[in-house]
Formats: structure tokens, sequence, C-alpha cells
């Protein structure tokens, strides 16, 4: 492992699912636990990743795709919605 100042560097297998391992002492120095959420970011071709606040899990944010597809997923059948407008209008 190389040490300069707080920089410190390892080889990580990639697993399945694309899944590393971080050294236990980097999980300890970091207080990483097993459950917690770590921020993850892509700079050209280096991984970084970033220990989180403890019990805070940061917002996602969605691609436009993405949300089109949940949009696509997110439709109503017919015969509930016209259910629906019959309850609606009936409370006017």
């Amino acid at each position: 492992m190389n040490q300069s100042s707080d920089t410190q560097q390892e080889w990580l297998r990639v697993l399945g699912k694309g899944m590393v391992t971080l050294p236990k002492k980097w999980r300890d120095d970091l207080g990483i636990d097993t459950g917690d959420v770590v921020k993850a970011k892509k700079e050209g071709n280096k991984v970084i990743i970033e220990a989180g606040q403890t019990g805070h899990v940061p917002y996602r944010i969605y691609t436009k795709a993405e949300i089109e597809e949940f949009i696509k997923e997110d439709k109503l059948e017919s015969e509930l919605v016209e259910k629906v407008k019959q309850k609606l209008s009936k409370s006017d």
C-alpha cells in the first residue's frame, strides 16, 4: 500500500454485479459500517467513493429517460380512470 500524506492506494478485485470490498482499515478510518450509504462518482477513468453522513440518505437525481420510463409504467387502466372520475364528480 502506498501512503503519502492522507493518500492510500490498493488494488481491489471487482466481483459479480460490480461489487468491490473496501479494505477494513479504510472502512474503520472513515466510519463506514455495513449498510451505510456512500457517495460514488466517476471522474474520467477514476471512481471516487466518499463516506456519507451517518443516518442521512441523499436524494437521487434521475435521468430524463428514467423519469419517462416511470411515467410510462405509471399509467392507470382506463376502467380505473373512469371509476376515479365518477368518484370525484360525485364529491362536487
